[in-house]
């Protein structure tokens, strides 16, 4: 083999092994790749209480019990046929409301309630558009002008 082709064979391999590297780092850490379950799912394949997990669901309505610490909240996630409490003790995002979709990490305790690390909430309708919003802002067609 020429140099020329021995030196393309080398970096080839190179980043090869470093992007196997990578790889495996990325699925032995704890929280590198995550799947996220609906709330029956997660009740359904019965979890271990050691395990972590991600489980999607939205708040139900009047059901956020802020407690006295101001950093502590109890409150019930569905996906609209089954239903799970979960006790999160952090940062409460501003968008945390009831009917807001929230992803909850965490635990299930021995009580059955999930215990939350992390709460991620967010409130589309918030951050869309009404419906005939854009039609009165830029006229028929909902285009700005020049478009």
């Amino acid at each position: 083999m020429d140099r020329r082709r021995m030196k393309f064979l080398l970096l080839g391999g190179g980043i090869a092994v470093t992007m196997g590297l990578m790889m495996a780092l990325a699925f032995k850490q704890s929280d590198g790749l995550y799947y996220y379950l609906t709330v029956g799912e997660f009740l359904e394949q019965g979890a271990r209480l050691d395990d972590g997990y991600r489980v999607n669901g939205k708040v139900a309505p009047g059901s956020i019990e802020r407690l006295p610490s101001g950093e502590d909240v109890r409150f019930l996630i569905t996906d609209g046929s089954a239903t799970l409490p979960v006790a999160y003790h952090g940062i409460i995002p501003d968008t945390f409301v009831d009917e807001a979709e929230v992803v909850v990490q965490g635990y299930l305790e021995q009580d059955g309630t999930f215990h939350a690390q992390s709460l991620l909430a967010k409130c589309p309708s918030k951050y869309e558009a009404a419906d005939g919003a854009a039609e009165t802002a830029y006229g028929p067609g909902g285009s700005a002008p020049g478009e």
